[in-house]
């Protein structure tokens, strides 16, 4: 399995965070990426470490809002350029729809523009999300890997179909990336999350050809931290042609993000078991199933972390990829959204109940065989997961429980 990886996603790396009541050293490290590498290197006969292409902000684009895009650009330098400290920009007073309802968001926003304190407002939902002077050049680089991966895997795709059914290929890639994506709408920004990978990734595999795909890639060797878009962008997608994606989302926490960004879109599905109640409070609930032409295409599986044991929770994943519904849907491709923060000793989330790795070989595994999954490609974007010693085992175990 090609694992996609960059160096450069180490560098966002904030002193603090403010959340429980407490400040404390920022969870979303480095250090997590150095744990999942090092099983990742550990086991050359089975990954092969492929560093990322470079294909624009064009991607990003079709997902995320423009304004939004120049703000995670600029942020720490305005915030600099203000006056305020310069170990880490961070927000403190954020939109409520009680405070601004009645303001148009152009008014809201020209009101912010002299003021960083006010666009991270505006720009993020929660305190969890700081930026430091190297934190957009990891945000583009965690957005390039997830891209390069969806590149590599339609190619492998692409690859299968030219082959007899009975010389089979692997058709799997790992985007190796942080900061993590899905709590991350179009527009703002939230629980570590910038840029919404999956989306992103999701999008790119719809609306771009192969073809399309290799013209726009280049070199990641130089980085311009206020690069503009610098790729065409694609023809309008055919609706009636556009490939059909099923996002699975095994993150402890509901991707809020995700769910936000496709929930009128039918040809995506988005998929989430999550913990519940917990963090982002708002959504997962199994009420919210889309809107509008999305109606139906949003599945919420929460679970009590309290409860939720090994066993319940394979049989609630196995139960969902080998519904009527998600068979019936018949993806072209599988994204996974592979948060690792189910495990049970996880310091911020954790299914208490979840003390089996051989649960996380059994995740790969369903992904690869469920009604709704078997014989398609599968993209494996990282998400949370946040003990650290374990990360690499963990992640190990769902790619290798795959690969079985």
């Amino acid at each position: 399995m090609d694992v996609i990886y960059n160096e450069d996603c180490l560098l966002h790396d904030p002193p603090f965070e403010a959340t429980r009541g407490q400040v404390k050293p920022y969870l979303e490290c480095p250090a997590r990426l150095e744990s999942i590498k090092k099983f990742i290197d550990s086991q050359p006969q089975q990954f092969n470490v492929v560093r990322p292409q470079d294909y624009s902000l064009t991607p990003i684009l079709r997902v995320h809002e423009k304004d939004y895009v120049e703000f995670l650009q600029n942020i720490y330098k305005e915030w600099v350029d203000s006056g305020m400290p310069p170990e880490i920009a961070i927000g403190s007073a954020f939109q409520h729809p009680k405070v601004i309802g009645k303001v148009s968001q152009e008014v809201i926003k020209k009101n912010t523009l002299s003021n960083p304190l006010g666009k991270i407002g505006v720009y993020s939902f929660d305190t969890a999300n700081a930026h430091t002077k190297d934190t957009w050049r990891s945000i583009y680089t965690s957005a390039q890997i997830a891209l390069t991966g969806a590149h590599r895997l339609l190619k492998l795709a692409e690859e299968y179909k030219k082959r007899n059914k009975e010389n089979n290929i692997n058709q799997s890639v790992y985007s190796l990336c942080r900061p993590p994506g899905h709590h991350s709408t179009s527009c703002v920004a939230g629980g570590y999350c910038f840029i919404n990978n999956a989306a992103v990734a999701t999008r790119f595999m719809q609306e771009f050809t192969l073809e399309e795909m290799n013209a726009m890639s280049e070199s990641f060797d130089i980085f311009d931290a206020f690069k503009s878009t610098i790729a065409r962008a694609p023809q309008p997608a055919d609706e009636k042609k556009k490939k059909k994606i099923m996002i699975v989302d095994i993150d402890f926490h509901h991707g809020n993000g995700t769910q936000d960004i496709f929930y009128d879109d039918p040809s995506v599905l988005y998929v989430s078991l999550h913990g519940s109640p917990g963090y982002p409070f708002f959504t997962g609930s199994i009420e919210e199933t889309g809107q509008g032409a999305g109606e139906g295409y949003n599945i919420n599986v929460p679970m009590d972390p309290k409860t939720t044991t090994d066993e319940i929770y394979l049989d609630n994943l196995s139960k969902t990829l080998n519904s009527s519904v998600t068979e019936k849907f018949s993806a072209d491709i599988i994204v996974c959204s592979m948060g690792l923060d189910t495990w049970h000793e996880d310091p911020v989330a954790g299914m208490k109940g979840l003390k089996n790795v051989g649960t996380y070989y059994k995740m790969g595994q369903l992904l690869k065989t469920s009604k709704s999954s078997i014989g398609r490609p599968v993209l494996f974007i990282q998400e949370g997961g946040y003990t650290i010693e374990k990360l690499g085992l963990l992640a190990g175990r769902v790619l290798q429980g795959y690969l079985s």
